[in-house]
């Protein structure tokens, strides 16, 4: 009788359908950790198997998952074009508190198309990274480029931490610290 080799991080997904309760269990919780590592091809391979298992509540739940690595391998590469596009990509990602995620494409931004928007943004995802005489300057550029960023500034609840920075809240109320 030949033996199945054993799954490995090189070999992840065995090539038969559980036939037992345990097997099944074993191969969905291994499924799971390819799931949750981010590897949804292999995942997926498993949780078909597993969709063919003999436990019910297993085979159910593997069906769900074969569903959901098809849609996250589906998902469409981002196509970003102009300045705004990148920028919007941004602050969906600042959104998610990505900000270091954030700022390349908010420097591309800057690149293809200068704005006070796109500074202010650079500004608050600059300052809370920590970076802030980085969002000093790109708040002082907002600022030039439009300024009713000031007001915003005030007004912009995401911004409130920034003004814990002297140079900051006295960019923004004229006052200093």
């Amino acid at each position: 009788m030949k033996k199945t080799p054993k799954a490995t991080a090189n070999n992840p997904a065995p090539a038969a359908v559980p036939t037992n309760g345990k097997e099944h269990t074993d191969l969905f919780a291994r499924a799971m950790k390819l799931f949750h590592g981010g590897k949804f091809a292999d995942a997926q391979h498993l949780f078909e198997l597993c969709a063919q298992g003999p436990e019910i509540t297993v085979k159910e739940s593997a069906q769900m998952y074969v569903r959901m690595c098809t849609q996250r391998m589906a998902k469409a590469d981002v196509v970003l074009k102009t300045a705004e596009d990148y920028y919007t990509y941004a602050v969906s990602l600042m959104n998610l508190q990505k900000y270091s995620d954030a700022l390349p494409h908010l420097q591309k931004a800057v690149k293809l198309g200068d704005g006070a928007h796109v500074r202010y943004a650079l500004a608050l995802a600059s300052g809370l990274m920590g970076d802030m005489p980085g969002a000093v300057a790109h708040l002082q550029q907002a600022i030039s480029l439009d300024p009713a960023t000031r007001g915003l500034a005030r007004s912009d609840n995401d911004f409130q931490p920034l003004l814990q920075d002297s140079v900051i809240r006295e960019l923004i109320t004229g006052q200093r610290g």
